[in-house]
């Protein structure tokens, strides 16, 4: 068999390469919140957070600047990702496991084990750097605890704690108590979606480290860009590399495997089949059953009227019928709302009211789902769904 990729962990979500393109100015505000902290911890309480869609290098940035600053540092970088670790006790144990301190993991309050945590610090003369990671899956008020850990500064009036707090949009630091607002300020790093001529640079970046010579053309480069890359920072469905390098790797590995030596783009549109578009299957597994289920009735109510929007009331009917199926009883009305609302903020829907002439009477909510391929979005939810109910 012809080799088309040279080395698989280039394309790996979790790789972070010695450069990151159009990140540069990114880097430098990380540098100019939390530099003088790392290089010389303790006299304030530096916090950040970085807002932008999946994709657009919010991780790779932190983990880049870094990897920059590490050596010039004793402090230690703790990475939580609020996917796997989302409630109070998990993220605590987390931390403490980071840092290798022994932690009871229960029997205490919520307060007793933020000030043994800050106690342990303060003894063993450690400062962090924490990073809460998709920080949406948390409740309001466990981010809140955490933002406000890092005001608390040891009796000596050392702060131990920096905070980056990472999400995809504003909804996430607007839904917490005003005063926890206020704490983290405007310290806000925002990152757009990576236009068309961006994205293009970092797949061939990644294609000139990832795969054989000659595998690849500027003209199957341009192709992904072109499906991936945002007209203009406005454009809220495209923009994400992690997408483009999904499909960049996805189309050398179909090439691969029917033994030939290049890319082709037949072999472009037949990865771009495969994949997500404007949503990670990370986001969607993170929801939780009946909100699945409610977006599963979304899809179905799409697919069945071939229109580019739906009713809230199909879909609601819709829900009542997949609950049915799943043998699950239906949540209420005003749960429905919020379940909108939510996926709404995620980016896996948009919503609008109804313009008049469009077919539909009275004032009512129109849904639709402009950044993905139904059927793909179809099987991905109905897979997590029987995952979930197994």
């Amino acid at each position: 068999m012809h080799m088309v990729i040279i080395d698989e962990a280039v394309f790996s979500p979790s790789y972070v390469p010695e450069r990151l393109p159009h990140r540069e100015e990114q880097i430098q505000q990380l540098d100019a919140l939390f530099g003088g902290w790392l290089r010389n911890p303790g006299r304030h309480y530096p916090r950040v957070v970085l807002l932008g869609r999946p994709g657009t290098g919010k991780t790779a940035t932190l983990r880049r600047f870094w990897s920059t600053i590490k050596n010039e540092t004793n402090v230690k970088f703790v990475h939580i990702n609020c996917f796997i670790y989302r409630n109070f006790s998990t993220i605590i144990g987390e931390i403490a496991k980071s840092l290798n301190i022994p932690f009871p993991r229960r029997g205490l309050s919520k307060d007793e084990f933020l000030s043994l945590l800050i106690e342990h610090l303060r003894e063993r003369d450690l400062y962090i750097f924490l990073a809460l990671d998709d920080a949406f899956n948390l409740s309001a008020d466990v981010l809140s605890t955490f933002i406000r850990l890092g005001q608390e500064s040891d009796r000596l009036g050392a702060f131990r704690i920096a905070l980056a707090v990472v999400g995809h949009s504003d909804s996430m630091i607007n839904n917490l108590d005003p005063s926890t607002r206020g704490i983290m300020g405007k310290f806000v790093i925002r990152f757009p979606p990576y236009t068309r001529d961006q994205i293009f640079d970092i797949i061939l970046e990644r294609a000139q480290m990832g795969l054989a010579p000659g595998a690849y053309s500027d003209e199957v480069l341009q192709m992904i860009a072109d499906l991936t890359g945002a007209q203009s920072p406005l454009d809220s469905s495209k923009g994400d590399a992690r997408l483009a390098i999904d499909i960049l790797y996805r189309s050398a590995y179909i090439a691969q495997q029917s033994g030939r030596r290049q890319i082709t783009p037949e072999d472009v549109r037949r990865a771009t089949k495969e994949v997500l578009f404007g949503v990670s299957e990370e986001v969607l597994r993170g929801l939780s059953l009946h909100e699945k289920l409610f977006l599963l009735a979304i899809v179905r109510a799409l697919k069945s009227t071939n229109s580019p929007y739906v009713t809230f009331g199909d879909v609601e009917d819709m829900y009542k019928m997949i609950c049915e199926e799943f043998d699950e009883k239906p949540r209420v009305h005003t749960q429905l709302w919020t379940y909108l609302s939510d996926l709404r903020d995620k980016g896996i829907v948009e919503t609008r009211l109804n313009k008049r002439g469009e077919g539909v009477r009275g004032r009512t909510t129109l849904i639709s789902i402009g950044s993905e391929p139904l059927d793909t979005l179809e099987a991905v939810v109905t897979k997590l769904i029987r995952e979930e109910l197994q």
